[in-house]
């Protein structure tokens, strides 16, 4: 029987002929590798018929931190753990669909608990520090101010920022088609200050060594990738004396100021590109509390007495 080092690399070329994303991928197959490499680390065996729940379990529990394996094994959060758990689930469920084991050991095990952490939300103060930063006349100034307003007014994540091209943007309907998680295509829609950012950008673009890639968002060194717009966000959020800045406290904060709102919760899985409900919730936890308190001082239930 091959070894799962062999059905590893069939596993990725199974993902990537379902035109799964690459950073999904890429997560599958690390957590894989992580896993082969710790059963040959503890003098386990590689051969998939040897893995039950039982080496699954051990594994979790290595991962999350064992005492006496701290000198190859660093403490991880659960929710790395939780991430484990589900890549080697459907590395196995994928073993099991082309039979060359009859049962999956996750068929005895359930997910690891994930404890809720809500992300901070950005405060109007925050957000206006942000925007006045950036109010220069500079290239950088530009595009770091349309960048921070296409987060604040769409919510949308950082691989779909990224992921837009020039040609995409359509100022008729306000509204750009960004690639999200599964590689689903949705629209997102921007308002009027956002829309005033990415005109002065265009113009400023225009006169870019790059111009001419497809890509919206441009560096010094071409396009602006991920990491850069990271860097970005982490720069600009200490010159604001925001700690901790990244996109998705903007993805928060926009399920946030939704839900605040009065905004219905279909309309806010469409525009924020999920499928599930529960997404709703985990995203509109962070700021829960604050949403109730302020519902409270309206209702005035304790004033009509």
């Amino acid at each position: 029987m091959d070894s799962l080092d062999d059905l590893l690399i069939d596993f990725r070329l199974h993902l990537v002929a379902r035109n799964r994303a690459p950073r999904t991928v890429t997560g599958y197959v690390q957590a894989g590798e992580a896993f082969v490499r710790w059963l040959r680390e503890t003098g386990r065996s590689t051969a998939p018929e040897d893995i039950t729940h039982r080496v699954i379990e051990a594994y979790l529990v290595a991962l999350a931190d064992r005492p006496q394996q701290r000198h190859t094994w660093k403490p991880v959060s659960a929710a790395t753990v939780a991430h484990h758990y589900r890549s080697l689930q459907q590395w196995f469920k994928y073993l099991v669909r082309e039979e060359v084991i009859a049962k999956s050991p996750f068929d005895r095990l359930s997910p690891p608990h994930v404890p809720e952490k809500p992300v901070p939300i950005l405060a109007d103060p925050e957000l206006k520090a942000l925007l006045a930063i950036t109010e220069g006349r500079s290239f950088e100034d530009r595009r770091d101010h349309a960048i921070i307003r296409m987060f604040l007014d769409t919510g949308m994540r950082l691989s779909e920022l990224t992921g837009i091209r020039t040609d995409e943007l359509d100022f008729d309907v306000s509204a750009v088609p960004v690639l999200g998680k599964g590689r689903r295509k949705r629209l997102a829609v921007f308002g009027n200050k956002t829309t005033e950012a990415l005109r002065r950008y265009l113009r400023v673009r225009r006169n870019h060594e790059y111009a001419d890639r497809p890509r919206l968002w441009l560096s010094q060194k071409g396009e602006f990738t991920e990491d850069g717009v990271r860097l970005m966000l982490t720069r600009r959020g200490n010159q604001a004396g925001i700690r901790g800045l990244h996109a998705h406290r903007f993805r928060h904060t926009f399920a946030h100021r939704w839900k605040a709102s009065g905004g219905d919760e279909e309309s806010l899985m469409r525009l924020a590109g999920w499928k599930s409900r529960q997404m709703v919730d985990r995203y509109g936890a962070s700021a829960a509390t604050e949403r109730a308190r302020e519902a409270h001082r309206r209702k005035g239930l304790g004033d009509r007495f």
